[in-house]
């Protein structure tokens, strides 16, 4: 068949198969995303009816069928990977799905290209050597997303480190200005918002929960959580204590404030203490190699022309 081998003729069959389960897997997966919308549209333009039971039951039970032999995590892992992928910066109600889409697309995918390549274009590369490419594809691609939202977190940490010392500032200056906690919080989304963009997010984020009624220290503390930061942690703790026991909120959280600047001079000094160590296996690697080669090299040609 058009010139390809039996080996070669399986391989496009099996990658055909693996884009069809793709799709399906992927239309399973947006079909209870797309009925929401049309519910949620057709309600808004008034035109709304409701479906007899029995109508879709027959029509989604082929889909409903599929969907639930599908391996899926249980309510407890479902949350921690919410939290993780908040920690991350994604906020968003299908989060975890699109997360899980994505891992499966990442798994198959690349299998789909390298399996069409290796059967139309690269027919002579070997089976072991394409066994351990389609092995190494399928490593990166459970590993990639996981590593993915990792680095996303620490680096997303790492912005609202930096920001918290001025955050706090800010806080203070607000509250002897006369401001309320819920006031200050706002204006300090506002005005750290450019530089800290990260920061800003979870500010706003806290506010919402603020004027939906939520406590404050609970509020703070969820606020904690998706910035992954004891300091954060702390900071909710001491306002709840300030609140509990009457004491000056400007004094507390001016005192708070000079605590996190030295912590972060602290930080910064210890960075600059590590830098001799880490500078060292670079200088014995590169430039140790060079100068004694600089002193060598011309003593041994001497000798080279001494004994010739």
């Amino acid at each position: 068949m058009f010139g390809l081998t039996s080996t070669n003729q399986l391989i496009i069959v099996v990658a055909l198969l693996f884009i069809a389960f793709a799709i399906t897997l992927i239309f399973v997966a947006m079909k209870d995303a797309l009925e929401d919308s049309r519910k949620i549209k057709a309600r808004l333009a008034g035109n709304w009816k409701e479906e007899s039971t029995g109508t879709i039951l027959k029509q989604n039970q082929a889909f409903q069928n599929f969907a639930n032999h599908l391996s899926m995590p249980d309510e407890e892992e479902i949350t921690k990977i919410r939290a993780r992928l908040s920690k991350a910066g994604y906020y968003g109600k299908s989060a975890v799905k699109t997360y899980y889409a994505v891992r499966i697309l990442c798994l198959v995918v690349p299998q789909l290209i390298f399996m069409l390549n290796w059967a139309i274009f690269m027919p002579q590369l070997e089976q072991n050597l394409a066994i351990s490419i389609s092995c190494g594809l399928i490593v990166a691609g459970l590993l990639g997303p996981p590593i993915l939202i990792r680095y996303k977190m620490s680096r997303r940490t790492r912005q609202v480190r930096n920001g918290f010392p001025d955050m706090m500032d800010l806080m203070v200056a607000c509250i002897e200005a006369g401001l309320g906690m819920n006031a200050a919080l706002l204006r300090v989304a506002e005005e750290i918002g450019n530089r800290y963009p990260v920061l800003k997010i979870n500010l706003d984020l806290l506010n919402i929960e603020l004027r939906a009624g939520r406590e404050r220290h609970i509020g703070m503390l969820n606020f904690a959580n998706r910035v992954n930061m004891e300091e954060a942690k702390a900071l909710a703790v001491m306002l709840r204590q300030s609140e509990e026991m009457g004491s000056s909120l400007g004094k507390s959280l001016r005192t708070f404030s000079d605590e996190m600047r030295n912590k972060r001079m602290m930080r910064a000094e210890e960075k600059a203490m590590a830098l001799p160590a880490k500078m060292t296996v670079p200088l014995i690697i590169f430039i140790f190699p060079a100068i004694m080669a600089m002193l060598l090299i011309p003593a041994g040609l001497r000798m080279m022309e001494g004994f010739a």
